[in-house]
Parts: structure tokens; C-alpha cells; sequence
């Protein structure tokens, strides 16, 4: 049996890309090259067009608010290529790319994530938990 330390050490392991600070579209947009700093170490830069694509369908009111990179929350639990996404502002950006109605806390199923990930996939991020 794999012990739960074993685990977590794993899972931790899988998330070394994950953004340390997320930044606003408002300040991506405004930045000549925009980036974030991941846990790892490295930067994790977003591409222009995907940042005028999320300018184009986020309210101006929203454009400081929607934090990037957006996060899909894959859990083993929800079943294979499963995930969620957190935030009202995310969920409605990620209604906008599927066409249908989306919220917070949606089970997003493969066949989505894989949707999302081609449309936005410098401007979204996996994040995995067990």
C-alpha cells in the first residue's frame, strides 16, 4: 500500500510548475512580457493572442479580477481527466469557451479540459490533488 507521505510527496512533485503569485488580465495585458514566477523557479510566460481572447470575452469591470494563469484542479476522486475550476470570474470565462452554462465548482470532464487546454494553454495551469 502506498503510504499517504509517499503520496503527498508525489502529488507535490507533479505541481513544481504551479505559478507562485497569479497576475490580473488587467496587468498581463499591460506588461510587455507578460509572465508569472513559478514554484520551480522558472517563469511561465502568456501568449498575446490568448490574453486578447480573454480581454474580448471578460467584462472590462472583470479585467483586474480574473487571475491568470487559471487553475484546473485535476482530483483523482472526480475520475480520470476530471477537473474543476475555482473562482466565479474562471468559471464564467470557461462557460464562455464550452458555450454552456458553467460555475464554480463544475466537474469538467476530459473531453472539456482538453477544449479549454487548446484554446487557452499558457493562460491555464493543472493543479493535481489526490
Amino acid at each position: 500500500m502506498i503510504s499517504e507521505k509517499f503520496l503527498e510527496h508525489e502529488i507535490a512533485n507533479l505541481n513544481v510548475h504551479l505559478t507562485q503569485k497569479k497576475i490580473s488580465l488587467k496587468e498581463a495585458m499591460l506588461s510587455e512580457k507578460p509572465h508569472v514566477q513559478t514554484k520551480g523557479g522558472g517563469k511561465h510566460f502568456f501568449k498575446r493572442d490568448e490574453l486578447d481572447f480573454l480581454k474580448e470575452i471578460v467584462s472590462d469591470e472583470d479585467l483586474d479580477k480574473l487571475l491568470l494563469p487559471i487553475t484546473i484542479m485535476m482530483q483523482l476522486k472526480l475520475g480520470r481527466g476530471s477537473a474543476r475550476i475555482s473562482g466565479i470570474i474562471e468559471a464564467n470565462v470557461i462557460g464562455k469557451i464550452l458555450g454552456k452554462p458553467f460555475s464554480e465548482g463544475d466537474i469538467l470532464y476530459r473531453p472539456e479540459v482538453v477544449t479549454i487546454r487548446a484554446k487557452l494553454p499558457t493562460t491555464t495551469e493543472y493543479l493535481f490533488l489526490p
